[in-house]
């Protein structure tokens, strides 16, 4: 028997002793008054026919208890009563005795009586009370075989219900421990109607996400691989030429700015492992304040005049005269990584467009291309990192600091592309951070 059906066994047998015990208090607290209630009823009730006999003349039929008639202190007996509680009673007073009550005989015998008080004299019945004593012993009798049978009754379907409950969480158990070694492709459906079939849904969720994430490492390490090996080879190559006196005064400054560029670009590399990392755990804080939205635009698209001149691209501007409430140095990354990509994916002669617009009490803020586009089974996972496409070339690093700078700034965001429009990336401003200019 497994651990959970132990417990489960425990907990219901402890629970069947309370309610017995319960059951116990009850029936010696309140059974047994209610109970005595019902006898001295009856008492009443048998005493108001001997009265009634008394008056009409008639015989009294009464075996089950004993009655006396106390009249100026004298006592009659009026039943043949088999108690033999008649010599204890010749020698005791009327006034002892109350409406109701226990009367005990000279051998401690405990008899139940009532006192009817009427016009020719006190009417006091007897019985023994032996018999309220055996009726409670019964049903404590009763209870424990109550008890007993409870939990003969409940070991095998506690163990049934014990394996039919942990069959599904050992199955879990063990899809656990595949996750937990790398083997996510494993089975966790399980059919429960239940929260135990809601977390197998949950870890089947965590196993895809998992494999998704270790193929995206996987990708990652051989992307940095290649990008750090590349540039490192030709830092080695141009260096041991240099120090092999292989390269003459002309291409020795050529070599040596080869050299930079290629440090250059594992600087920038690293640059962005680090800020990744640290945008991902919190470290760095945002500088908020109100700025103009159309002038940071305008500094954006400057900044990449060069290679749209030389592409022959347009980039056309249309925002509204509005101030928002943000990051500007860390929101100037996000436009710069926008524009980017729609240079990278757009083609010669070709426009983007920057522009604004309202949506759900937020203003939308779009970089929108004319190019290929980006194919839709990719588009859920450009904003991961490690991501990196084929064709935009780099770490796969620029969409994934994007996102977390969105996310620091609590502003949705997206995309949406197809090969005959083109590409839309957009983030959405709520309207509390924003200011109208006139």
């Amino acid at each position: 028997m497994d651990r959970i059906a132990r417990k489960l066994m425990k907990y219901f047998i402890s629970i069947i002793a309370l309610i017995i015990a319960i059951c116990l208090i009850v029936s010696s607290i309140f059974l047994s008054k209610f109970y005595l209630k019902q006898q001295y009823d009856s008492l009443q009730a048998s005493a108001k026919d001997i009265y009634n006999s008394l008056k009409s003349n008639e015989s009294i039929n009464t075996t089950s208890i004993t009655a006396i008639l106390i009249q100026d202190n004298n006592i009659i007996p009026l039943t043949q009563g088999k108690m033999g509680m008649m010599p204890f009673l010749r020698s005791v007073n009327g006034n002892n005795f109350k409406t109701k009550g226990i009367f005990k005989n000279g051998m401690n015998t405990e008899f139940l009586y009532y006192k009817l008080q009427t016009d020719i004299g006190d009417i006091i019945v007897f019985q023994n009370n032996k018999y309220s004593s055996d009726y409670l012993k019964i049903v404590y009798i009763v209870l424990f075989f109550i008890f007993i049978f409870s939990v003969l009754l409940s070991i095998p379907l506690i163990s049934y219900v014990g394996k039919k409950f942990t069959k599904p969480i050992l199955k879990l158990e063990k899809v656990a421990s595949s996750i937990s070694k790398g083997n996510f492709d494993v089975d966790c459906n399980v059919k429960t109607n239940d929260e135990i079939e809601t977390l197998s849904k949950s870890l089947n969720q965590m196993a895809i996400d998992l494999k998704k994430k270790y193929q995206l490492q996987r990708d990652f390490v051989a992307n940095v691989s290649h990008d750090f090996k590349t540039p490192l080879s030709v830092i080695r190559s141009y260096s041991e030429a240099i120090n092999d006196g292989l390269v003459n005064e002309e291409n020795l400054e050529k070599y040596s700015k080869e050299i930079i560029s290629e440090v250059d670009r594992l600087n920038t590399l690293v640059v962005d492992l680090l800020q990744l990392s640290k945008l991902q755990d919190g470290a760095y804080s945002l500088d908020k304040q109100f700025f103009n939205l159309s002038n940071f635009i305008d500094e954006c698209v400057n900044y990449f005049n060069p290679i749209t001149i030389e592409r022959n691209i347009s980039i056309i501007s249309s925002i509204e005269p509005l101030e928002i409430y943000a990051d500007k140095k860390y929101l100037q990354r996000v436009l710069y990584n926008f524009i980017d990509n729609a240079i990278k994916f757009s083609d010669e002669y070709s426009k983007i467009e920057i522009f604004n617009s309202e949506l759900n009490n937020h203003i939308k803020l779009s970089v929108k291309d004319y190019g290929v586009g980006i194919k839709s089974h990719l588009l859920a996972d450009i904003w991961d990192k490690y991501y990196k496409n084929s064709q935009s070339g780099g770490m796969g690093l620029g969409l994934a600091i994007c996102k977390e700078i969105l996310k620091m700034h609590d502003f949705e965001y997206d995309v949406t592309s197809s090969n005959e429009f083109g590409t839309e990336f957009y983030f959405l401003i709520s309207k509390e951070d924003i200011r109208t200019l006139t």
